[in-house]
């Protein structure tokens, strides 16, 4: 379903240069559940931001279903991005001036996605805070809030960045398991993170050391 062939990036500041990414291979079937580990600064953020289309590999190709998404104009990335993945970051990116609720409706694409809020909010134990500001929730409740507004649009594959890097060990627990979920629900994920509880969760544990996947 998601292919990479022989990616590489590398950045550069000012006169060095820095390898994220080198000539890295990787296929990720169809509801599969990966879990991805390595130092800082291996580059995971960035193999998670290559396979959802926002950082474009300077080597190699981005298969999705046999299509390159990087070989194709930048409104047919967009759509792929927009209609098939999901994304969670650390560092939540809520939009500060927008509750709970409205935050999660920016990734509504049709009326049935919207009809399903209630439900993941029942769910995720947050019902009662759909009209606060993300300034009035908890470290947990923030995460929880960002693991809806990825599924709501009913996305193919969730990449998720360390989203239990800022949660408590309770806290990390719910949301894993809510992850669990939509795996078990048939959806792909692709998960970068140095949790121990992560790992248990996987089909798939793979380290990216200084740019290179090792199994």
């Amino acid at each position: 379903m998601l292919e990479i062939n022989n990616i590489s990036k590398t950045y550069k500041k000012g006169p060095e240069e820095f390898i994220a990414l080198k000539d890295v291979t990787l296929k990720i079937e169809k509801g599969e559940y990966i879990v991805v580990s390595g130092a800082s600064g291996a580059g995971k953020s960035t193999l998670l931001y290559a396979l959802g289309g926002l950082i474009h590999p300077e080597k190699g190709e981005v298969l999705y279903n046999g299509t390159d998404i990087y070989k194709q104009n930048s409104s047919l990335t967009d759509k792929y991005r927009k209609n098939h993945i999901g994304f969670m970051f650390q560092q939540f990116h809520l939009m500060p001036y927008l509750t709970l609720l409205e935050n999660i409706r920016l990734s509504c694409r049709n009326k049935q996605q919207l009809g399903s809020i209630d439900n993941y909010l029942d769910k995720c134990s947050l019902s009662a805070l759909k009209n606060k500001y993300p300034s009035e929730l908890s470290v947990g409740e923030k995460q929880r809030t960002a693991f809806i507004r990825a599924i709501v649009s009913d996305p193919v594959i969730l990449l998720a960045d360390e989203p239990t890097g800022n949660l408590d060990p309770e806290n990390s627990k719910i949301l894993m398991s809510l992850i669990d979920d939509f795996h078990k629900s048939g959806g792909t994920v692709l998960l970068v993170s140095h949790d121990p509880l992560a790992a248990k969760y996987a089909d798939r544990n793979i380290i990216l050391e200084k740019g290179r996947l090792r199994d």
